[in-house]
């Protein structure tokens, strides 16, 4: 059972219960409400569903359920009402288009690599090679038909306004009615519960707001609504449209805190309307001046990450349909004196502004919105007013005006009629704004659809009965040369149809096997099919992650693989994969690298790992000569070494040098963990510590390096506290007297390391009234040497961190929000 609820009495304190099945097992949580205890809340709301129904929860590996939670993706709503023959088989148009629909994170990349064989994918590679041609020829049984829409978007700053929504909704210079509304909303809830559950009951309030507004004759009827902590998209069109609505889904994308919290982000709708598919996103990007760069990146990530799952295909991003109108708060400012500003919007001198337009500027430079189009600019700023007023900001800040509420379209077909603020709302800091267009639909006749179909199948059976397939393979041999950890590559083979019908091919299992290809190998497409005197291109993936670099350092595995390329009706073909993994320190075991001495590259054999009987007993507990984070201390110290042979390392040296690079650089960062590296520096810095090389002059170097430490440890095979002491310190949980036994750290904040292997950790801050699962005294004496060393010297390090917490900002509680933030599942439940 998990109880969770929210004390007034003992000033907003969050309590949380987790019982087992006797009345001993019962852990009790309690901490201030605040922005930092979401991303633990959201654990524990993701781990009871997974516990229940996945049944992972076993002795001796009671954390199993985290793996749930690493990279996990947003679950995408479907409804798909009853088709017709046609209707059907135009759904599948755009999905054999996307056979090469890339992945949306590189964490994820591999982990879907291995396609396991299914013989009814081969059955529909007919009917999608049908439905390709019928794409081809979609002007021969098609016709348009114009439709009007009106998208709307308002950044309310949490405030609920009085004012009706009709000057704002409904377009009075043209009288008839929008086919369909695309309305978007931003900072909707502010409250810490929002930001905390993730949850809001405001979302019902604003579609009912919109609904009496727009359908006072129930003309309209909605389609979809999402919300993403304060982001909301509600899309309605008129009822008599409905029945030819299918495949509606709704995806949200996180870019908030660690590029991962629904704070900043997108909300995205989609749905085919007739016979074309139209895709809304409402995002609200990042805030203030001068971060330009930021509000790109969120951008890109919106658009890389947002994938809508298709019932029989590959998935679908934003830029996979027809259409796509993008609505929100943007943020793009002008960076130009506010006087100089103000000055400008008091002549109306819209246009020289525009010139310094942020947004302006980087689309013209195809930084974003690529291919995007947005209609004339002729109304004030939307941004930023005193609230009840039409006055812009007179606060001390004094915030230059700026259009950072926008509406864009991408497709053809689109005529703007209006595009304009709305001035008479004064609840918000920001004004709303929206853009009314007519946009053309494709319609089916069915008719003309069935011939050309018929037409489409008689060429295709022509072709096949001729005689039996033939191919030339462009290689039977890919080499991939020196390949390093968390890199991609990426090789061709060429499939040419030499005979004289229709070539289907697949890659098949070897015997007694279920994958056809090793799970660092990715192949794209793995089925096809290639008309006589065509090519295909088949792409060969290949990335060592976190999973499978493991046993490509100790030699147990290699790079090798032989992959069968089937023709159906035909011969196979044979291909080898061969390639040099360049060993890493990453997934290497500590015991390895404390007894390595040189640079794992240049490691030709696994280093001896240590003995067993090198344990400590609770009478003789180490002195590790590690980090001295006294007052007197500038730099950390290297980690010396035993005096007899062979020598052996307290810590690994790689980590050293990564604590060592923040130690002397980033203590006193803004942000410091709570801000994603750039990943060329951390491929450079990975090399770096691989090889031996000095750290070189890299774009953000403390981001990038604090973040390799993370992803360090996340990859140790055997995890800082190894797994045959989880059960022990969860035993001892539930005695809070033990707890408080362990030393205080000078800042009077407590903490617990739980690293797991290959992804999920903990790093929480306790204060005295949150009491966590912990690490018993008589626990840490029984660590082999190399993990106590670890666990002493980082604890020493992150003391060392919040003695700077002045100059970068962290506290106990941020520094464990941000060590073990991911991207939570927004829909499950708490439970009972």
């Amino acid at each position: 059972m998990f109880i969770v609820c929210i004390d007034a009495a003992k000033t907003g304190l969050l309590k949380l219960t987790w019982a087992g099945e006797s009345d001993t097992e019962e852990v009790v949580f309690e901490v201030a409400l605040g922005e930092y205890v979401q991303q633990f809340v959201q654990e524990f709301k993701a781990a009871k569903a997974v516990a229940v129904n996945e049944g992972q929860v076993t002795a001796g590996a009671t954390h199993a359920w985290i793996s749930n939670y690493i990279n996990k993706q947003p679950i995408s709503i479907v409804a798909t009402p009853e088709m017709t023959p046609v209707e059907n088989y135009f759904r599948q148009l755009n999905n054999v288009q996307n056979i090469d629909a890339p992945e949306n994170l590189m964490d994820t990349y591999m982990a879907r690599s291995a396609f396991e064989y299914n013989p009814q994918t081969l059955k529909s590679v007919k009917e999608e090679w049908i439905a390709k041609q019928l794409e081809i020829k979609k002007s021969e049984f098609t016709e348009p038909r114009t439709l009007t829409l009106l998208c709307g978007s308002w950044n309310v700053n949490g405030r609920t306004p009085k004012e009706n929504l009709a000057p704002w909704l409904i377009p009075n210079e043209h009288p008839e009615l929008p086919d369909v509304y695309a309305v978007g909303f931003q900072e909707l809830d502010l409250s810490a519960e929002a930001f905390v559950f993730n949850e809001s009951n405001r979302e019902a309030m604003w579609c009912a707001m919109i609904e009496d507004c727009i359908n006072l004759d129930k003309v309209y009827t909605k389609v979809k609504s999402k919300q993403l902590v304060g982001m909301l998209l509600c899309v309605y069109v008129k009822t008599v449209h409905i029945p030819h609505i299918r495949n509606v889904q709704a995806v949200v994308t996180g870019t908030g805190i660690m590029g991962m919290m629904g704070n900043k982000g997108g909300v995205a709708i989609r749905f085919r309307l007739f016979d074309t598919d139209l895709c809304f996103v409402n995002s609200h990007l990042a805030s203030d001046s001068g971060r330009c760069d930021r509000r790109n990146q969120d951008y890109q990530e919106v658009v890389k990450r947002t994938l809508f799952t298709m019932p029989n295909g590959p998935p679908f991003t934003i830029f996979d349909h027809d259409l796509v109108f993008w609505v929100g708060d943007l943020n793009y400012r002008i960076p130009l004196p506010d006087s100089e500003v103000k000055s400008l919007v008091k002549a109306r001198d819209y246009q020289k502004l525009l010139k310094y337009d942020e947004l302006t500027v980087e689309r013209n430079a195809k930084h974003v919105f690529v291919g995007f189009e947005e209609g004339p600019i002729d109304f004030y700023p939307t941004y930023k007013f005193d609230v009840g007023t039409d006055t812009f900001d007179s606060s001390e800040k004094q915030r230059t005006p700026a259009w950072c509420d926008r509406v864009l379209w991408k497709g053809a077909g689109v005529k703007q009629r209006t595009y304009t603020g709305h001035m008479v709302f004064r609840t918000s800091d920001h004004k709303p704004v929206s853009s009314l267009v007519d946009f053309a639909v494709q319609v089916v006749q069915p008719k003309r659809f069935a011939e050309v179909r018929q037409q489409i199948v008689r060429e295709m059976d022509k072709m096949e009965n001729e005689c039996r397939p033939d191919a030339v393979i462009s290689t039977n041999l890919a080499k991939f040369p020196d390949v390093k950890f968390m890199t991609r590559y990426t090789q061709s083979i060429v499939i040419e149809n030499s005979g004289q019908v229709i070539l289907q091919f697949r890659f098949i299992p070897k015997l007694d096997e279920k994958k056809f290809c090793k799970p660092w190998l990715r192949i794209n497409p793995p089925v096809g099919m290639i008309v006589p005197g065509e090519k295909a291109t088949v792409e060969l993936m290949l990335m060592v992650d976190a999973t499978t670099a493991a046993s490509l350092n100790t030699g147990e595995e290699r790079l090798e693989d032989i992959l069968i390329l089937h023709l159906e009706n035909g011969k196979d073909y044979f291909v080898s994969i061969t390639g040099n993994f360049l060993r890493t320190c990453f997934c290497t075991p500590l015991v390895t690298l404390v007894n390595t001495l040189r640079p794992v590259r240049d490691l030709t054999q696994p280093a001896a790992a240590s003995s067993s009987s090198d344990r400590r007993t609770k009478s003789q507990p180490p002195q590790p000569n590690l980090i001295d984070f006294g007052e007197s201390a500038s730099t950390p110290a290297a980690p010396t070494s035993k005096p007899e042979e062979p020598k052996k390392l307290h810590i690994p040296k790689e980590l050293w040098r990564m604590v060592d690079f923040l130690f002397t650089y980033g203590l006193d960062e803004d942000n410091l963990f709570a801000t994603s590296g750039n990943e060329q520096s951390m491929e450079l810095i990975r090399e770096c510590l691989d090889t031996g090389l000095p750290f070189e002059t890299m774009p953000d170097a403390v981001h990038s390096i604090s973040e390799c430490l993370i992803r360090f440890l996340e990859a140790l095979p055997d995890p800082v506290i190894p797994f045959v002491h989880y059960q022990r310190c969860l035993d001892s949980n539930s005695n809070y007297t033990l707890c408080k036994q362990v030393s205080c750290c000078e800042r009077g904040f407590l903490f617990f390391f739980f690293f797991c292997s290959r992804g999920c950790y903990y790093c929480v801050g306790l204060t005295q009234r949150f009491v966590c699962w912990w690490l018993l005294p008589q626990v840490l004496t029984q660590l082999p040497s190399e993990h106590y060393n670890l666990f002493v010297y980082l604890m020493a390090f992150l003391r060392e961190v919040l003695s700077h917490a002045v100059t970068n900002g962290l506290s106990a509680e941020k520094l464990g929000a941000y060590l073990f933030s991911t991207e939570w599942e927004t829909s499950t439940d708490v439970g009972d």
